[in-house]
């Protein structure tokens, strides 16, 4: 399947870019919320979230969604006639934070008045919380008049699974002491929004990757849950993907003076490693 690619529906962490904080205070410090207003800035960044656009065996177009967090309304309605995406085939979770999942009851536009159902592939846990946190969307019968998504609820687990044909590996990685999220491989892409560490196990299927996608919240200052920049790029030496692009950001990065510095990594040591943006769109073998 060779004319296919993945478009970046969001690069942002879970609170997004612009902060309304940064926004509001007088005088204003943050010099990339302000841009990230600005039409067609790069620094604008919804919750991480990712399209992968495909044709399945018998030649069907396939358009499945990773994570449909808070802000998915958003790219959807920012991206989708754009690129003209009219179903949704399949969405699947990474997790069960409010940056992965929030965004599940809009997808009642697409059963409503798309397509019948919405097949989601998560697994046990957080099949869990969502059948509490939405739960008029697992039992129909508590939902108000009007419509509900109507969801196929795929559960998942550690083993490589089939999406119209197309074969998702999940990449099991910790988010945090207490929380274990999936990556997923698909091809030679490597999707890997949330994390903190990768066991070695994990790192052995992401391998020989033309094309890594990695966790990387801020620039300076390690947090509990997330790889920041340095981490992330020692996980990128460690894994030495052909390309890599880095996503999950917070309003610490400023796009292009960033990218400008990552590009000397290319010509100091071969790593070939940019900020991912929103809209962002990447053409891959599949």
């Amino acid at each position: 399947m060779s004319d296919s690619e993945i478009v970046f529906l969001g690069t942002g962490t879970s609170e997004g870019v612009p902060r309304v904080s940064c926004l509001t205070r007088q005088p204003q410090t943050c010099k990339v919320c302000p841009d990230a207003i600005r039409p067609g800035s790069h620094n604008r960044r919804r919750n991480t979230s990712l399209l992968i656009r495909y044709r399945s065996h018998d030649g069907t177009p396939r358009n499945v969604v990773i994570d449909v967090g808070k802000f998915f309304y958003h790219s959807a309605i920012e991206w989708f006639q754009e690129l003209g995406v009219p179903s949704l085939d399949a969405v699947i979770l990474t997790h069960q934070h409010a940056d992965a999942v929030g965004g599940l009851d809009d997808l009642r536009d697409w059963t409503n008045n798309v397509q019948a159902a919405i097949p989601l592939y998560l697994r046990q846990s957080e099949m869990d919380h969502v059948a509490k946190a939405f739960y008029w969307i697992v039992d129909t019968s508590l939902a108000s008049p009007g419509g509900v998504s109507r969801l196929d609820f795929q559960i998942i687990d550690e083993r490589p699974f089939d999406v119209f044909g197309l074969k998702i590996t999940p990449l099991p990685v910790e988010h945090g002491p207490r929380t274990t999220t999936f990556g997923y491989r698909f091809g030679d892409v490597v999707y890997v929004p949330d994390a903190s560490r990768i066991p070695d196990d994990t790192a052995r299927l992401m391998q020989n990757a033309e094309l890594m996608v990695m966790d990387a919240l801020r620039p300076a200052h390690p947090h509990g849950s997330h790889f920041i920049l340095q981490e992330a790029l020692d996980q990128l030496r460690r894994l030495r993907p052909k390309r890599a692009l880095l996503t999950d950001m917070t309003h610490d990065f400023d796009h292009e003076p960033t990218n400008a510095e990552l590009a000397r990594l290319k010509e100091s040591e071969g790593l070939d490693v940019q900020l991912a943006y929103d809209g962002q769109r990447i053409s891959i073998d599949l």
